[in-house]
């Protein structure tokens, strides 16, 4: 009886807004200012024209024109090319490259400690710094790795390989898979760690080879793990800035622009001071990746499925 009559007494507890608000509110409106006002503003620009008139900046509304104008611009269709090859090519190479090194870590090759510490450093490097070391070693003068061709008697392949318009774009994929992939090493060997052991060992109990524990077993547990780290690989290239812009700036010719740095040189660089077009370009392009991802994740969820 006194246990109905104290359940009778008791209020239901409320959500304990002002913790919520406490906890949140900070975080809540740092994500409105330098997130939703910023995407915002950037929609909001692409429809618009700014221009100087009687020193003053004007906005004119001119509906889908810059739109359209994105199918005439040569350097835009070429940066798009760029960046869609990266998108392409960089994930594999990284992916590949991961996924084995996060396997011979987790059977704990020789080394296997220093080898997870050396795979995951390059990580902390800014990419400032990344770009400025590779732009000297890639110099056609002095650089290392030409140098140490003309070293070994190998002059014919001592190219400018920054000033051509053939290897630039695969530099810059080089530098930065350098530059990254000991992130998605980390993810991969984490979603390894996490597999029960116990599946491993049954599965040599009944008679499984390394190899084969390894294809039949462990990848398809990894596969959720693999998804997020290759769109996470993918989102990583198609908004990449600082490696592209310090090591080339988008050159020679722009044979090595991406979207990333025409929308900045368009939006800053060139003294326009027009906002409107370049916003059209970051806004068709934030449609394109994330069409992309979901595109990605749906194909590869469905055969994880």
């Amino acid at each position: 009886m006194v246990t109905k009559a104290l359940q009778r007494n008791r209020k239901p507890r409320g959500k304990p807004w002002g913790a919520i608000a406490l906890f949140l509110g900070p975080v809540m409106v740092y994500y409105a200012i330098f997130v939703v006002y910023p995407l915002l503003a950037t929609i909001y620009y692409s429809f618009h024209n700014i221009s100087p008139v009687g020193g003053k900046l004007v906005t004119t509304f001119v509906e889908f024109q810059n739109f359209k104008d994105l199918f005439s611009d040569r350097i835009f269709r070429l940066a798009v090319r760029n960046t869609a090859v990266w998108g392409l090519v960089g994930p594999t190479i990284e992916m590949l490259t991961a996924t084995t090194l996060a396997f011979l870590v987790y059977f704990k090759v020789p080394l296997h400690r220093f080898y997870r510490t050396a795979w995951f450093t390059p990580i902390l490097v800014s990419g400032v710094i990344v770009g400025l070391v590779f732009r000297w070693m890639f110099n056609v003068d002095w650089g290392l790795l030409n140098a140490t061709l003309r070293a070994v008697g190998l002059d014919v392949l001592a190219l400018n390989w920054l000033g051509r318009r053939d290897t630039p774009l695969w530099v810059v994929i080089f530098v930065h898979y350098w530059a990254t992939f000991g992130y998605s090493f980390v993810l991969l060997l984490a979603g390894l760690t996490a597999i029960p052991a116990q599946l491993l060992e049954a599965a040599k109990i009944d008679g499984a080879s390394t190899v084969q524990a390894i294809f039949k077993v462990m990848l398809p547990l990894l596969r959720p793990t693999f998804v997020t780290v290759l769109i996470l690989s993918f989102m990583g290239k198609m908004r990449s800035f600082n490696v592209v812009w310090v090591l080339t700036n988008g050159g020679p010719m722009h044979f090595s622009e991406t979207v990333a740095t025409y929308v900045q040189k368009r939006a800053f660089g060139w003294g326009s001071l027009d906002l409107g077009y370049p916003s059209a370009m970051a806004v068709s392009w934030f449609g394109v990746v994330m069409v992309s991802v979901g595109l990605i994740n749906r194909w590869l969820r469905h055969r994880v499925d």
